[in-house]
């Protein structure tokens, strides 16, 4: 696997608190990209993607107590941070 990007996420709300994530993006051997959540830096999911189809092929998570609202702040792009000293400009369509 070969990592595309990364960005920071801000994951903070009033039932998760001060929260932060980030999001590290692979190109696989097979050509899918592969999607890697952190919160806090510790694992908390993954999923595989078609890049043409854009289908989930598979999706593997952490057994957590983070309320629900973490996973759609990982998808609102308005709460990704960038990565500090690094520029990516490959930016994926989850």
């Amino acid at each position: 696997m070969k990592l595309l990007s990364r960005t920071l996420v801000d994951l903070s709300s009033k039932n998760t608190g001060n929260l932060t994530g980030h999001i590290s993006v692979y190109k696989m051997d097979n050509g899918n990209l592969y999607y890697v959540y952190f919160i806090e830096a510790r694992y908390y999911a993954s999923k595989e993607i078609d890049p043409i189809t854009k289908k989930i092929i598979k999706e593997r998570g952490s057994i957590s107590n983070y309320h629900y609202s973490v996973d759609l702040f990982f998808n609102d792009k308005a709460r990704h941070l960038g990565w500090p000293g690094k520029s990516f400009t490959y930016r994926p369509n989850p």
